[in-house]
């Protein structure tokens, strides 16, 4: 695909990437399936085997669940009617006999003796349907058994790179990395000022890396911890007594009730996610402004005309207000442009019309303006080198592209999840590059040759070690006397090398909790005070160090574990640690490793691990 096509990246999903990078999720499904020799026709017969006997074992559940329903009622009724009919026989005879009182207790009586056939008859028919049950839930489960066997080969293929495949092989202009690595990273640090350090409030949950034109970016998602005012609300009954009189004059009391509230504020720890993507590029390297989602974009035309009429009237002022000054501003001449982007905080006025160009404003237009797949849902940020993409869709959207997510049982359905998936991971992740992608420019402007340094202080960048902390078991990291419901801010400390494995420390951050009790002095309805108890939490930080290696190991999942199999050795030696696997890079929790562990995994990894990054 000729790289020029993407000077108008929304236009071009619609009409062809769309198209093309589903296709290419449907070849990269099948292409799986053909390695791992499925027998699509035949996993068919299993599902539809396993639909039929599921389906009978559950009508047949249904049918016991009624008829122990129908027991239970008839156990109950009967229980009762023993109860009433003895009480009734009582009050036959005491305090005086009482005909009445004999009809109804002979009758209960009998009823809960007629009761005792159907209860006898449903507790036999359950035993008889439960034994059926469990046969048919066997049968079932051995069906899926099957199924499962039918797909084992295949789901060991998944891998978490899948997407990226997808949308490399559609759109050659964006390359993406298989990790974030040291040299993308220090190219991001050194070239264009990215600050990689997120603060001891920031951990790295995901990471995703790549480059357009040689351009790097990477999005990352974290969990973000802030210290807040929380109010914490209580409530109390209370209750008085008042006296009235009637009409006759004689009086009576009256009990009056009052719920009261009262409030008080403490700090608490309060965490959130955040994804966003960060793009370096040298075009416009003096210019720094930030824009935010419009109102104005969702209007219809009319509307919107009123909008930018008002808009023009406010740059006009702007302008006159900026006569004389060290930082002129100039409006453009597209007031629908300057209306629905509105990045007037923009503090040089040259290189921001060098970058808008009038086909940038168009796209950008575009963009905003039609609200299919999301509209104006981003935040813009561009401060020098470095621009920052947060949109509302990625908020939501889970770019783990974890294995687990397409695995299954039925070759049909899960090939459509497979796609369904690398569909909304592309879209999401493509409508986070369309700003960048909108300015013609930034695609133009090739990055500065760079000299990478070839001898770095990690190996795996302090983003992916956090990112491989964060899938370990919190279990792992948790400081002793920590809240487990409390989330942890886990941060990696500096790193020593030991060959390829990094031996680093994740320093984990939660807090010990404790129940405490304000009581605020509240008026009731009764004219008097009352402390009106507020339960609140009080949160008190406490840390731990863990020690924890990283390294480079295989290039896919279906390699790992294929060394796994073949490696007893290996095998033992992680059976004895908590460790993680993911995107050729393998976390262990514990202490170093020996140079003898170190030399046999070096052997083993590290001339598969140079494979990834041919």
């Amino acid at each position: 695909m000729a790289e020029e096509v993407l000077f108008k990246p929304k236009e071009l999903f619609e009409k062809e990437l769309r198209r093309a990078y589903h296709e290419a999720a449907g070849e990269l499904y099948d292409e799986l399936r053909g390695k791992a020799n499925i027998d699509e026709a035949a996993n068919k017969a299993h599902v539809a085997d396993y639909n039929k006997k599921q389906s009978h074992y559950q009508m047949k559940a249904n049918e016991l669940s009624s008829t122990k329903t129908k027991r239970t009622v008839c156990l109950v009724i009967c229980i009762l009617a023993f109860i009433a009919g003895a009480i009734a026989m009582v009050f036959a005879f005491f305090p005086s006999f009482n005909w009445g009182a004999l009809v109804v207790g002979i009758a209960l009586l009998g009823l809960g003796i007629g009761l005792i056939f159907p209860i006898r008859r449903f507790g036999k028919l359950s035993l008889e349907q439960s034994a059926k049950v469990v046969k048919l839930k066997a049968e079932a489960d051995k069906a899926l058994d099957i199924c499962k066997s039918d797909m084992a080969p295949l789901n060991a293929l998944f891998d978490w790179n899948a997407p990226l495949h997808v949308m490399e092989k559609a759109t050659p202009i964006i390359d993406l990395d298989p990790v974030f690595t040291p040299e993308r990273l220090s190219l991001l640090r050194d070239n264009y000022g990215l600050n990689e350090d997120l603060g001891d409030d920031s951990s790295v949950l995901g990471v995703i890396s790549g480059r357009i034109k040689g351009n790097p970016f990477v999005l990352v998602r974290t969990l973000d911890r802030a210290i807040i005012d929380k109010t914490y609300v209580g409530s109390m009954v209370i209750s008085w007594t008042t006296y009235s009189r009637d009409s006759n004059g004689r009086s009576y009391p009256v009990t009056h009730t009052q719920t009261l509230t009262a409030s008080t504020v403490h700090p608490a720890p309060q965490f959130g996610k955040v994804t966003q993507l960060i793009y370096g590029n040298d075009a416009a390297p003096h210019l720094s402004f930030s824009r935010s989602p419009q109102k104005s974009s969702g209007l219809d035309e009319d509307a919107r005309r009123k909008e930018c009429d008002k808009m023009a009237k406010k740059l006009g002022k702007m302008a006159e207000k900026s006569i004389g000054t060290s930082k002129p501003f100039t409006p453009l001449a597209n007031e629908e442009f300057e209306t629905l982007f509105h990045a007037l905080d923009r503090d040089h006025d040259v290189e921001f019309r060098v970058l808008f160009t009038p086909l940038a404003q168009q796209n950008m237009i575009e963009l905003l303006t039609d609200p299919r797949p999301y509209g104006d849902d981003f935040y813009f940020l561009k401060s020098h080198r470095i621009n920052v993409i947060q949109s509302a869709h990625s908020q939501s959207f889970d770019y783990s592209a974890d294995p687990s997510l397409f695995m299954g049982y039925d070759c049909v359905a899960m090939r459509k999840g497979f796609i369904d998936y690398c569909d909304l991971y592309i879209q999401s992740l493509f409508f986070d590059l369309a700003p960048l992608l909108s300015i013609p420019l930034y695609q133009m402007h090739k990055s500065r040759d760079y000299i990478y340094k070839g001898n770095y202080g990690r190996n795996v960048t302090s983003f992916e070690q956090e990112a491989l902390a964060n899938g370990l078991d919190s279990a792992s990291f948790m400081p002793k006397l920590a809240d487990p419901s409390v989330p942890l801010i886990l941060k990696v400390d500096e790193v020593s090398k030991q060959g390829k494995t990094d031996l680093t420390s994740v320093r984990a951050s939660g807090y010990r909790t404790f129940a405490m009790v304000d009581y605020v002095p509240t008026m009731g309805g009764d004219g008097r005070m009352h402390n009106v108890p507020v339960p609140w939490t009080r949160y008190e930080e406490v840390t731990s160090e863990t020690p924890m290696q990283v390294r480079h190991v295989c290039p896919d999942k279906g390699t790992f574990l294929e060394s796994l199999r073949k490696n007893q050795g290996l095998q033992n030696f992680l059976s004895s640690l908590r460790y993680r696997y993911e995107r050729g890079l393998l976390a262990r929790v514990g202490e170093g490793v020996s140079p003898s562990q170190e030399k046999a995994l070096a052997d083993l990894f590290d001339a598969k691990a140079k494979k990834q990054y041919v």
